[in-house]
C-alpha cells in the first residue's frame, strides 16, 4: 500500500471516531462517582467508596456501595423519539455479597416535568444477583457491565431518569450493591 492510500485510510478512520464520538454525549452528570455526591440524589442507605473489603474502583478513584432498600438517581432531559443506550458497571463484594432476595438494579424512567413530576411510560430495568434468580447473576469481586436494551422516550416524557437501587426484605436479604461508570448516551436514530 503506497502512502497516499494509507494517509486516505487513516483520515478515514479519524472520521468515522469523530462522527461516532458526536452521537455519544453523556446525559448524566459525575457518572463514575469522581465528584462526590454531585449531580445525584439519593434516598436511603449508601456511600461512596475508594476501596471496599478489597474491592477498587471500575475506573477512577470511587464507587457508589447501596445496602438495605435504597437508591441514587439522577435526571436528565429528553424528549419522545429521543433513543438512548444506558450502562453502568456493577459488582458486590464477596466479604458482603447480596444474599437471600437481594438484588441490585439499573433502571431508567421516563418523567414528565411539565406542572408536576409525573411517570410517563413504562421503566426499563435489569436486576442483578448472585444466585441467579435476577436478569443478570454476577461473580462476587468482578466488575460487570449490564447494558440495558436500547430505549426509547415515549410520548410526553420531558426527562429520563437513571436509577441505581436495591432492594430486599427486610429479614430475607441483604448484602451491597456497588456501582461505577453509568452511562447514559443518546444513540444513532
Amino acid at each position: 500500500m503506497n502512502n497516499r492510500k494509507r494517509l486516505l485510510l487513516v483520515v478515514a478512520v479519524l472520521f468515522a471516531f469523530c462522527i461516532q464520538g458526536a452521537f455519544s454525549q453523556e446525559l448524566v452528570g459525575n457518572p463514575g462517582f469522581e465528584s462526590g455526591f454531585s449531580s445525584w440524589e439519593l434516598w436511603g442507605d449508601g456511600d461512596l467508596r475508594e476501596e471496599y473489603y478489597g474491592v477498587l474502583p471500575h475506573m477512577g478513584t470511587s464507587f457508589l456501595r447501596l445496602w438495605l432498600r435504597s437508591g441514587w438517581y439522577q435526571d436528565f432531559p429528553t424528549k419522545q423519539g429521543d433513543a438512548l443506550n444506558v450502562s453502568a458497571w456493577v459488582t458486590t463484594a464477596a466479604k458482603d455479597a447480596l444474599w437471600g432476595d437481594a438484588y441490585g438494579e439499573v433502571k431508567i424512567e421516563w418523567r414528565n416535568k411539565d406542572g408536576e413530576d409525573r411517570e410517563a411510560g413504562e421503566a426499563t430495568s435489569i436486576k442483578f444477583d448472585v444466585i441467579g434468580k435476577q436478569d443478570k447473576t454476577l461473580r462476587a469481586d468482578i466488575w460487570t457491565q449490564i447494558e440495558l436494551p436500547r430505549v426509547i422516550a415515549p410520548a410526553k416524557a420531558t426527562h429520563g431518569r437513571v436509577l441505581l437501587t436495591i432492594w430486599s426484605s427486610d429479614d430475607k436479604g441483604g448484602g451491597c450493591a456497588l456501582f461505577d461508570d453509568v452511562s447514559v448516551q443518546k444513540s444513532r436514530p
